[in-house]
């Protein structure tokens, strides 16, 4: 009998111990602060707890989905991925600049895309011990100081304005004054600007981390610049939705991956719930009309690159 997908609980039970091992690699090497820093091609920094997480992860996933593909950000991308419907994306340390900061704002992103979208998503924050976990159609969970409870996310209340953020790796602070004309359209508060990319528990709005905004945009500088990879958000895509919120492209598209350049090329507007999410794109629509476009519709000549 074929196995039913649509549970993944032997995979959300690899993402999450793989997830959790990593974790603990990577908090040895924070607390003894001893983890080489390297510089990639890109300039980007990498660290010795990248490349050991990546190493555990790995491990993990070819010992138990041996026929699966990987893709990670510290790996050589194998294009033999795009001939199977299953590959794993991950981001073994999202956030190494912060690990070399010392700042603890720093996850393990585990996800499994199938046939181009996110099934299983797991976001492990090893300092916080704070665990994000989902599955396509099976819910999100969450789990915090040894207690675990199903994640929901509260939506934005009537009459209040909802608050919208963007980050610096997200084009921020150069989008800021765009972002603030469309939030006014959408009779929101001006947006903040953060140092972190996006992670779904900055909607969970309780004791474990704390709301941070209702709305995540990231608007690309120009049609060829790409804001992010694809391990930088699989998890949370899956996370988001299974949670209630409301996780698309500007055009309100879901994104997908796995493709040939696994690249975002088409930003970010990420909502608590879909009445916030519909109020955004809404008012993104509208700056569009007027202000010109920022995020081309996709065709099949440009979908290699997202």
């Amino acid at each position: 009998m074929p196995k039913n997908e649509a549970s993944y609980a032997d995979e959300l039970h690899v993402a999450v111990a793989a997830a959790r091992d990593a974790g603990a690699a990577i908090r040895d090497f924070y607390k003894r602060a001893n983890a080489a820093t390297y510089t990639k091609s890109d300039g980007s920094p990498v660290t010795d707890a990248d490349l050991a997480a990546d190493r555990i992860i790995r491990e993990h996933v070819r010992a138990r989905f041996p026929a699966d593909a990987i893709l990670t950000e510290e790996g050589a991308d194998d294009r033999a991925r795009l001939r199977v419907r299953r590959c794993w994306v991950v981001d073994p340390l999202d956030g190494t600049a912060q690990f070399v900061a010392h700042t603890g704002e720093f996850d393990v992103l585990v996800a499994l895309v199938v046939a181009g979208r996110p099934v299983v998503g797991v976001a492990y924050q090893p300092i916080g011990d704070l665990l994000c976990a989902a599955t396509l159609g099976g819910g999100a969970w969450l789990e915090h100081a040894g207690e675990r409870r199903s994640l929901q996310f509260a939506p934005v209340r009537p009459g209040e304005a909802p608050r919208p953020a963007t980050s610096t790796w997200f084009g921020g602070p150069a989008t800021l004054p765009r972002l603030a004309h469309i939030s006014e359209r959408a009779a929101a508060a001006p947006p903040a600007l953060v140092d972190v990319g996006f992670q779904a528990r900055s909607f969970l709005g309780d004791d474990a981390s704390g709301r941070a905004y209702d709305v995540f945009m990231g608007l690309p500088l120009s049609p060829e610049e790409a804001m992010a990879s694809e391990w930088d958000f699989a998890a949370s895509d899956v996370i988001t939705t299974e949670a209630g919120g409301v996780f698309s492209d500007l055009r309100g598209q879901p994104h997908r991956y796995n493709k040939p350049t696994p690249r975002n090329f088409r930003g970010l507007l990420i909502a608590s719930d879909p009445i916030t999410h519909a109020r955004f794109l809404a008012a993104l629509r509208d700056d569009m009309s007027t202000h010109g476009e920022y995020a081309p519709e996709e065709t099949d000549a440009d979908a290699d690159r997202g």
